[in-house]
């Protein structure tokens, strides 16, 4: 395979980290996402035990109050270099602005000293809606210093093009976030993303196009699997991590 496949954690889970690595391993992913917590709490043995990886801690989010984010930043650092994980994935909380712009350069300097960097993410629900805006941002922390984080269901639901996603370096990509989604029920798309997300193949997005798109570039990186709903957080993390792994693979071989 191409690619490696990884798996970002449901927030509503009640799995402890330990439960969820052994899970991912299982069911056949190298890499799991944690939150700076998950880090404090678990340590970096619960993951070789599994024989796994850390792959992105989540999340900084960059805000106005500069002490505060630099003080989230130090703290994700922290957990980064405990499970030697490459990104951080980062949401700006501001529009793109010179100011910031600076504050995400401060941040990736605190990030650089713990081996990882940024990872932008973009959102139609947020202030940085497209992988073009989310370029523009990360180059404001400087050549190679942060990247954009793309997930399918922000791609398919906000400003981007396909154009865009033909065109982005792929060294700009941090990694993908895969998933998909039925059609909308409603405008409240806070409760779109957060609950009504689907297994790979069984909504609309066009994730057939999407994945050659990116294979046919020659693209080699990380896709994690982020589907959250709430009925399928209710599944056991075994099941859950199977059936994600599994609609998943037939779109990177």
């Amino acid at each position: 395979m191409p690619v490696e496949l990884a798996l970002t954690p449901d927030n509503r889970w009640s799995a402890g980290v330990p439960e969820v690595a052994a899970a991912a391993a299982a069911a056949g992913f190298t890499a799991v996402g944690l939150s700076a917590d998950q880090v404090e709490t678990a340590g970096p043995e619960v993951l070789s035990e599994a024989g796994i990886r850390c792959h992105d801690v989540l999340a900084l989010m960059v805000s106005r109050n500069e002490e505060r984010t630099l003080d989230s930043a130090r703290r994700l650092a922290e957990a980064a270099a405990v499970v030697g994980a490459r990104w951080v994935l980062t949401v700006p909380m501001t529009p793109p602005s010179p100011a910031a712009g600076a504050l995400l350069a401060r941040c990736a300097d605190v990030l650089a000293e713990a081996g990882a960097r940024p990872a932008i993410e973009f959102s139609p629900l947020g202030v940085v809606t497209s992988i073009a805006a989310a370029r523009e941002l990360a180059a404001a922390a400087g050549p190679d210093r942060a990247g954009v984080m793309i997930d399918t269901w922000h791609f398919s639901r906000g400003d981007s093009t396909w154009e865009q996603l033909e065109t982005i370096p792929l060294e700009e990509i941090a990694y993908l976030q895969f998933n998909d989604a039925p059609a909308p029920v409603s405008e409240d798309g806070f409760d779109e993303t957060m609950n009504r997300r689907l297994w790979p193949g069984e909504g609309t997005f066009e994730l057939e196009r999407f994945a050659t798109t990116l294979l046919d570039r020659g693209w080699t990186g990380t896709v994690s699997v982020e589907v959250l709903n709430a009925e399928l957080a209710r599944l056991p993390v075994a099941q859950f991590a199977s059936a994600a792994y599994a609609s998943t693979a037939r779109y990177w071989r």
